[in-house]
């Protein structure tokens, strides 16, 4: 079948002019071995760039296609510093107050609206990625994660796409050996990745520089003034550097099964649909999900926990005369903003309190375009999968001869089955980035990562 393959750069050193060439020189090389990339460009070194009067590193790297590497990358509050102290709604407004103005300079100066995103260093938010797409930006180009090596999937209603190797884990390799080396780690990759696609990425800075800049290490934020370049290789360093990745650029433009795609193009090929399902589907939904939420199959599409829970309380707020509507719309809600309540008694209710809920949840997800955090049920409060568990309970019944007499509320895990995936379980940001302050780990955005796994399904390709 083959493999896609993206390759990526994380433009972003604004601090030391030498890298400027950097960025000209892969740019170049790319484009001589028939390759357009993925460009992410910081907003800060688009203007540094454009007030440098670099106007030809700029052409070379917007022959290729951009995206977007924030505003500001490493300086101080980064995205998941100032979100952890916020909610949804705020986190959401913040990240578009401070980055609107990066993506317009981006698209200003580079001529194209970026396409994808791609978070500096291991800092990001959901909120960003909600933010983000609302802005026009819909693919998280370096996600932490993915459903298997090459198998993206859309969370918040972004496409995540992950990297998978570096050119920069090659610069210690010695020389006699790192052509090869490269060229049998890709081949490996690509036999893994087959029929899948696969993402191959560096730092272009890196190319002339030793490290990265130390300016903003471990919470330190100077002014301008003392903003500190990075270390520089030596003039025949860089140059064995570029001859062994230009061997390894045509080797790969050689390779028949990879077709070169951008990331842009991508988020094409996975591009969902908006479907409605009928009776048949329906069915096929409520016969498949479980009390341990986790996207399902229906009628062929990909539906997410979220959407789940949207079918559901839509069907059963318009059931008339104790039919069911014939065509139900799949809306692509987010998950809950906030926890959900742990303490739901076991008890019963009756079906016409149920539906009186799934009309008033109805609204909320409507108005609010995601999952709400508890559900007004009778004289309590339960979490959004108890209640939904609850409202299937009505739905199957109604399905096969009229709303039940009773119904049976529990307490349920509120969270679905892939949270516990060991990439959400996990996930952390203490210890990851030398930029963050030491004692920083991001715990309310740890929560709001895990929360928004009910917007998790599998990211498909078309036909």
């Amino acid at each position: 079948m083959g493999v896609m393959l993206v390759f990526s750069f994380d433009s972003e050193d604004y601090e030391t002019p030498a890298a400027d060439d950097a960025e000209k020189w892969w740019a170049d090389a790319m484009r001589r071995h028939g390759f357009r990339a993925s460009v992410q460009v910081v907003g800060e070194l688009a203007r540094t760039l454009r007030d440098r009067g670099k106007r030809d590193v700029i052409a070379s790297m917007a022959g290729h296609e951009i995206g977007f590497h924030s505003n500001m990358h490493s300086a101080h509050p980064t995205w998941a510093e100032y979100l952890d102290g916020m909610g949804w709604d705020e986190g959401v407004a913040e990240v578009m107050r401070r980055e609107a103005k990066g993506i317009s300079d981006v698209e200003e100066i580079f001529g194209q609206h970026p396409s994808s995103w791609c978070k500096p260093g291991n800092s990001w938010g959901p909120q960003v990625a909600y933010a983000m797409k609302a802005m026009g930006v819909p693919v998280f180009a370096d996600s932490p994660f993915e459903l298997a090596p090459g198998e993206p999937l859309w969370y918040a209603g972004s496409l995540f796409l992950t990297y998978h190797i570096a050119f920069d884990g090659y610069f210690a390799v010695p020389h006699d050996e790192r052509p090869e080396k490269m060229k049998e780690d890709f081949l490996a990759l690509c036999e893994r990745h087959d029929g899948k696609y696969l993402t191959m990425y560096t730092h272009p800075c890196r190319l002339f520089t030793k490290d990265f800049t130390d300016t903003f290490r471990w919470g330190m934020n100077p002014p301008r003034s003392e903003w500190r370049p990075a270390p520089l290789r030596s003039r025949e360093e860089i140059a064995q550097l570029q001859r062994d990745f230009e061997d390894f650029l045509g080797f790969v433009s050689g390779l028949k099964d990879v077709e070169p795609v951008t990331m842009g193009e991508l988020y094409e090929l996975y591009r969902p649909s908006s479907p409605w399902l009928g009776p048949e589907e329906l069915r096929e939904l409520a016969r498949d999900v479980g009390e341990r939420l986790d996207y399902i199959s229906v009628g062929g599409e990909y539906l997410s926990p979220a959407e789940i829970f949207g079918v559901v309380v839509w069907a059963l707020a318009r059931m008339g005369g104790g039919s069911l509507p014939e065509h139900i719309p799949v809306r692509g809600l987010l998950g809950p903003k906030e926890l959900s309540p742990s303490d739901v008694p076991s008890g019963t209710t009756s079906s016409e309190v149920v539906l009186e809920a799934c009309r008033e949840v109805d609204r909320t997800c409507t108005e609010e375009g995601a999952v709400p955090s508890e559900v007004k049920l009778g004289t309590g409060k339960v979490g959004p999968n108890s209640f939904l568990q609850a409202a299937l309970q009505v739905l199957r019944k109604v399905l096969k001869d009229g709303p039940p007499s009773e119904v049976r509320v529990k307490p349920v895990p509120e969270l679905p089955a892939i949270s516990e995936h060991p990439a959400f379980r996990n996930y952390r940001f203490r210890d990851t980035w030398s930029i963050f302050p030491e004692e920083f780990e991001g715990r309310n955005v740890l929560d709001t990562v895990r929360l928004q796994t009910w917007s998790v399904k599998p990211a498909v390709l078309k036909g």
